[in-house]
């Protein structure tokens, strides 16, 4: 007994020398996480003292200063997450293995890895009633019916971040029986902003820049859907600011590979700020240009065609008046934009003017049209729209300065049983797209919307809409009028 105790004894001053190391190495790593920038001098003084001593090793002062600067940058993403509500770094619960209901989502231990699974279903269901001429003009030889149902999209895809700097996206669109990609990106996260490569949406328009699961209508405005860029795929940079954004990006054109085709090229910039901002309130301002060399078919000898086109207000409804056909021997399209939108309580109102100016070449364009062609060597088609809402249910709008966009809305009281109706909306819309210039003789034409639309917010991931719209269509030798009856039921998570 005698000498297991003295054994015992013996062995305490080993541990105590380590537990001291240990709390020493601790102490050190909080000075440098915290003081490191203001008391630079006298921590190195400290830390030479520890060295001298023994206590530490000019190694392990190396690895604790790495650790400390991992440890400012994982503060400044988790300002992100917490200031902005930016998806990609919202924290899950802070257990060893976290999960989320509502969104799936899996997250490492140490945070530094995560993990969701998100997707979204549209049921569309609508009615028409056109004026013959719009009928025979907008069907292009093709019948179109009085009334259908459609998915009008169907996703599914994962995002995450990986190894606490990277975000990444993978989404597919499986709409029409078809599969089409919709996001398909690597992103390295800063404390200041993101950089993106990969396939998305080129930074132009606040309707179009705003998810098709938050757009306050059915469909988007006809200015904004005839005029809209595309998903390409490019390199981007984006700010992640709490009350002003920024997005540049270098894009090619299509994901096909065509070694006939010389890929065209688009160089685009959108900004936005917010003056005001506060929880039930904003303004904001913002502009953007998109400008883009058209693609040419060496097979063809011919510049590839321009698709500008908005339907009637549905995809249901396949009618389109506007672009019913596609512009030839394009060179390159500048596209504009200037947008503004506010909000103060339950009211709020977003607007915004678009513009393509289009560069033709001349000699394509008599090879392909020969008398059916215009006599510009350049074109302009423009439109804007004004559309406004109020909650009677007393929300607010959910706008994100950081991205210059809006964002899910959350009802006061979900529908449920012993919690309320959910959060029901009124909005109303006007919007004219003028595309009467055009490449062929006679073919150009012009679209205006009336909208009044009801929305029913059921949950936060469950939204119902029913919008009534009254149009009219112009073209060089008619003008005629119409209707269309729309209802959406949406569900994403």
């Amino acid at each position: 007994m005698r000498d297991r105790a003295s054994t015992k004894d013996l062995a305490q001053p080993a541990g105590w020398a380590g537990r001291i190391r240990r709390l020493t190495l601790g102490m050190v790593l909080c000075c440098f996480a915290g003081f490191a920038a203001a008391h630079t001098s006298e921590l190195d003084q400290l830390i030479q003292v520890l060295i001298d001593k023994g206590l530490i090793s000019v190694e392990e002062v190396a690895d604790l200063r790495s650790e400390a600067a991992q440890a400012r940058v994982q503060e400044k993403v988790k300002l992100i997450a917490s200031e902005l509500g930016y998806e990609p770094t919202a924290l899950l619960a802070d257990d060893d293995a976290a999960t989320q209901v509502r969104r799936l989502g899996i997250e490492s231990a140490d945070g530094r890895d995560r993990f969701r699974i998100r997707g979204r279903m549209q049921f569309d269901v609508a009615r028409q009633n056109f004026g013959d001429d719009i009928q025979n003009v907008a069907r292009q030889g093709h019948a179109f019916p009085d009334d259908g149902i459609i998915l009008r999209r169907l996703r599914l895809g994962a995002l995450g971040l990986w190894r606490e700097h990277w975000e990444w996206q993978l989404e597919v669109d499986f709409a029409e029986n078809e599969v089409d990609l919709a996001n398909a990106y690597m992103a390295y996260l800063m404390p200041h902003g993101r950089l993106a490569i990969g396939h998305f949406k080129e930074p132009f328009g606040m309707e179009y820049a705003t998810s098709s699961r938050y757009i306050s209508f059915i469909e988007r405005s006809a200015a904004s859907d005839a005029y809209k860029v595309n998903r390409e795929p490019g390199i981007m940079y984006e700010t992640l600011q709490p009350n002003w954004y920024l997005g540049v990006g270098a894009f090619g054109h299509g994901i096909d590979y065509d070694r006939e085709v010389r890929e065209g090229w688009a160089l685009s910039a959108r900004s936005s700020f917010a003056p005001y901002l506060s929880d039930n309130g904003f303004v904001h301002v913002g502009a953007g240009v998109n400008k883009r060399r058209n693609a040419y078919n060496n097979s063809e000898d011919e510049w590839e065609e321009v698709r500008l086109r908005t339907r009637e207000g549905t995809r249901v409804i396949d009618a389109r008046l506007i672009g019913r056909d596609d512009l030839v021997a394009v060179r390159d399209f500048t596209r504009y934009n200037v947008e503004f939108a506010a909000g103060f309580g339950p009211w709020w109102v977003q607007s915004e003017y678009l513009m393509v100016d289009i560069d033709l070449d001349r000699d394509r364009l008599l090879d392909e049209l020969g008398g059916n062609a215009t006599d510009k060597s350049s074109l302009t088609q423009d439109g804007w729209y004004i559309q406004s809402g109020f909650f009677l249910t007393g929300e607010s709008k959910n706008y994100r300065a950081f991205s210059g966009d809006f964002g899910r809305q959350t009802p006061i009281n979900n529908f449920a049983r012993g919690e309320g109706w959910g959060a029901f909306e009124v909005l109303a819309r006007y919007s004219v797209a003028d595309s009467l210039e055009h490449t062929r003789v006679g073919r150009g034409q012009k679209l205006e919307h009336w909208t009044l639309g009801l929305n029913w917010y059921v949950m936060p991931e469950v939204v119902m809409k029913l919008n009534v719209i009254y149009l009219e269509g112009e073209r060089d030798n008619f003008k005629d009028d119409g209707w269309v009856y729309g209802y959406r039921f949406q569900y994403d998570f």
